[in-house]
């Protein structure tokens, strides 16, 4: 929580998973004494604080976690991929594929714990893990497929450098992985 001034309780209905909201009734007597310390300065405070409180239930902070593991991803596919290229000789397609699904796992690893967490700990266990695991691994499927097409096309049609290829391959999945995995990998059923 992050109240802005007396505003405590605005800020816990904001951020907080409030399903039933009760009115007390209060009516205020007229100043007999002094003048009110609210100036224009507040009302903007106000305002502000509640666009902060709005913006935080959109998904733009989960999609930066998400983006920056997945900017983390990107160093764990171009390393395999390098080393797979350099040292150990594959294919360009088959080092695309490798490579794309050791950052996959290791991108899962990372919004499970991080991007998702609270959604994960909604879900404990290994089996449920395992489950969010193939979700996000055949999700991310449909991106590996896209990422090998466009490096090869890049590469081999447009004769375009190997590794800055796959840095526009990755770049071209990330909204789409997002948002297909924040509906389908992490979404939580409730069952009463």
């Amino acid at each position: 929580m992050n109240p802005t001034g007396y505003k405590i309780l605005i800020e816990v209905l904001g951020r907080g998973d409030i399903r039933w909201i009760g009115e007390v009734g209060y009516v205020f007597q007229e100043r007999q004494e002094g003048e009110s310390k609210v100036t224009w300065k507040q009302y903007i405070e106000y305002l502000w604080h509640l666009l902060r409180l709005r913006l935080a239930r959109w998904p733009m902070g989960r999609f930066l976690r998400f983006g920056a593991v997945g900017f983390s991803g990107v160093f764990v596919d171009l390393g395999v991929f390098y080393v797979l290229r350099t040292f150990l000789g594959f294919a360009l397609t088959r080092s695309a594929i490798v490579s794309s699904e050791v950052a996959i796992i290791s991108n899962f690893l990372w919004n499970d714990l991080w991007t998702f967490g609270d959604i994960s700990k909604r879900q404990p266990g290994k089996r449920q893990r395992l489950k969010r695991l193939l979700k996000f691994n055949a999700i991310c499927l449909m991106g590996l497929i896209l990422n090998v097409l466009l490096v090869n096309l890049l590469f081999n049609v447009f004769g375009m450098n190997e590794y800055l290829a796959k840095l526009i391959a990755i770049a071209a999945v990330t909204l789409w992985n997002f948002w297909i995995n924040l509906k389908l990998s992490w979404r939580v059923t409730d069952v009463n």
